[in-house]
């Protein structure tokens, strides 16, 4: 084949595949259009997961009806004119592709009115020709952009589309992206007519942490770290979780660079590395950050998708960042220390007599827990109940809580026990003293229960006192999701547009905080294809981020009718040995 120059559709489809990778893509650039348009109002209407309409209407400054047709131009914009300006970027968007290629793969209409034009007009656009036909329309002063039927010219690209739940879960994670990084634009997001989310205009800094709390979550806003730091001209500012609130993924991460969301190596890094060694294995911090510098010194022209940019010195920015984190997270700690100093602190520990009597445990006055010692092997905090729904994916570790009022403890059958810190059992025997890491030995009972019963194909259940009800980040969920519960054990159905009600469990599922175990395996589940067996072991997997102890009395009966004194969860101390353990975790 000769070499030969491609047609306008064909470059343009090309284009279209960097730029619109899906739905959540076409959403991304139209969104960024309207902010750089000055809109402060936008309104975003979903069909179908975005594959039959997505439609955006804002109040900006509109466009003229001489510019309509060179606007669904390829490389036409109004934002930058020489070369130079790639230099100092101060807008969102800025390549003048983003029009073209969206009109290449769907139906698009483009209507707009400034201010000053007493007359909308609409240029309309198809992928089949890339002709463009304008005609009159009354309309308020803004634009307004429809895009019908995406890749309806395009169909390897349409088959690639994940199911409609999927990918509106992904144009909601857009938009709470843009959302966080304009606080100053009121956003109302629409799937199939029905209202999903309206965020208010943040106009001061309370109201811009109220955004922050509808998005992230009032919990996280509650307990986060607030950080405020400059030097010359680069700021870093935003909220970040605590060390002893972290999750298992990666979500309710978010970094903007000058009021821009990257997913940028460098900065991930300096942040991974302020945690480092703060975090238990596996877990992540949640965050939003603003890091605000000179737009010389950022590079955006990187990627179509804009996701990824370059400093001039990136080693500089890098080290800001992650000093900054880091004393933040350092000044919390110290003030923690500091509010609960109150001299000899101890441990917390529970005497229980070797007979069938309640025993008043002997809690002292000066409290024990301070942050340094969350990654100590023994020193579990215990759980605050959360009744705030946290955000998709987001599964937040509660900070510790100190013992305010004395327990009341039961004691085993023989032989004398003490209880340390709700994680650790004692019993004093001739040869020594006993030590059961309960977590570990519980947790490792429930899987061994729950795997038996799965391949049993009968799994015992317990009826719920009072049901659990769970958010999920969709409309609704399919056969196989509900199936690949009930097949696990749970009797669970869904009652609303957002909610899952869970009646039954398997009763062997004990010592765990059920909510926040279940709504973390819903949110990493809902969004997959997952078959019974990969549920199943999500299941197990995420076992012991949720111990919750409930009380003695309700380990203290099970103890006795397992070997648990035989478990490699169980070590023998001498007494100089285990007072040797007592003072390396004070």
């Amino acid at each position: 084949m000769p070499i030969h120059k491609l047609s306008p559709l064909v470059a343009n489809q090309i284009a279209a595949g960097e730029v619109v990778e899906r739905p959540a893509s076409v959403v991304k650039e139209l969104l960024e259009n309207a902010i750089d348009a000055k809109a402060d109002r936008i309104q975003i209407d979903i069909e179908r997961g975005g594959t039959r309409l997505i439609r955006v209407t804002d109040n900006g400054e509109g466009i003229s009806r001489d510019e309509l047709e060179l606007a669904l131009a390829r490389h036409a914009t109004s934002k930058i004119e020489h070369s130079d300006d790639l230099k100092a970027i101060y807008t969102l968007g800025f390549r003048g592709e983003a029009l073209a290629s969206i009109s290449s793969v769907a139906k698009l209409k483009l209507s707009s009115r400034p201010q000053a034009q007493e007359m909308g007009w609409s240029a309309i656009a198809e992928g089949l020709d890339m002709q463009v036909k304008l005609q009159p329309q009354s309309l308020p002063a803004g634009t307004i952009v429809e895009v019908r039927d995406l890749f309806f010219n395009t169909p390897a690209r349409q088959k690639f589309l994940r199911a409609e739940r999927t990918e509106f879960v992904h144009i909601e994670e857009t938009v709470k992206r843009i959302a966080l990084g304009s606080p100053h634009v009121a956003i109302t997001l629409r799937h199939n007519s029905k209202v999903i989310k309206r965020v208010p205009a943040a106009h001061n800094h309370e109201q811009h942490q109220q955004r922050i709390g509808s998005i992230l979550g009032a919990s996280f806003l509650r307990e986060a770290i607030k950080l405020d730091s400059a030097v010359e001209s680069t700021r870093l500012y935003g909220w970040l979780s605590p060390v002893d609130w972290h999750q298992s993924s990666s979500l309710g991460q978010y970094v903007f660079v000058n009021g821009r969301a990257v997913r940028d190596r460098t900065l991930n890094h300096a942040i991974r590395q302020a945690y480092h060694d703060r975090l238990p294995a596996g877990r992540m911090p949640a965050y939003v950050l603003y890091l605000e510098l000179e737009a010389t010194q950022v590079d955006v022209n990187v990627h179509p998708t804009k996701h990824e940019v370059r400093f001039s010195n990136g080693r500089q920015v890098h080290d800001f960042m992650s000093r900054m984190v880091e004393e933040a997270l350092l000044e919390q700690s110290d003030i923690l220390e500091n509010n609960h100093d109150g001299g000899n602190s101890r441990e917390t520990l529970v005497y229980m007599k070797p007979s069938l009597s309640l025993v008043q445990s002997k809690t002292k006055d000066d409290p024990y827990f301070t942050p340094r010692h969350q990654a100590g092997a023994f020193a579990e905090p215990a759980r605050e109940q959360v009744n705030e729904r946290s955000p998709a994916g987001y599964v937040p570790q509660q900070k510790n809580h100190w013992p305010q009022k004395p327990k009341t403890d039961l004691k085993l059958a023989k032989g004398d026990f003490w209880l340390l810190h709700d994680r650790l059992l004692l019993q004093q025997t001739e040869q020594g003293i006993n030590a059961l890491d309960l977590k570990a030995f519980f947790c490792k009972h429930m899987r061994d229960c729950l795997q038996q019963e799965w391949l049993a194909g009968e799994v015992k259940q317990r009826l719920m006192l009072f049901p659990l009800r769970l958010g999920i980040p969709a409309d609704e969920v399919g056969d196989n999701f509900i199936t690949a519960w009930r097949g696990a054990g749970f009797d669970l159905t869904q009652t609303g547009p957002k909610t899952l009600v869970v009646r039954k469990v398997p009763s062997c599922i004990s010592h765990l905080d059920l909510q926040q175990w279940l709504q973390q395996v819903v949110y990493e589940s809902v969004s997959k294809s997952l078959t019974v067996q990969d549920w199943q072991r999500l299941l197990i997997e995420t076992l012991s981020d949720n111990w919750a102890p409930q009380g003695q009395t309700h380990w203290l009966e099970e103890l006795a009718h397992l070997p648990w004194n035989e478990s490699k969860f169980c070590k023998r101390y001498t007494s100089e040995q285990l007072l040797e353990l007592l003072m390396s975790s004070q």
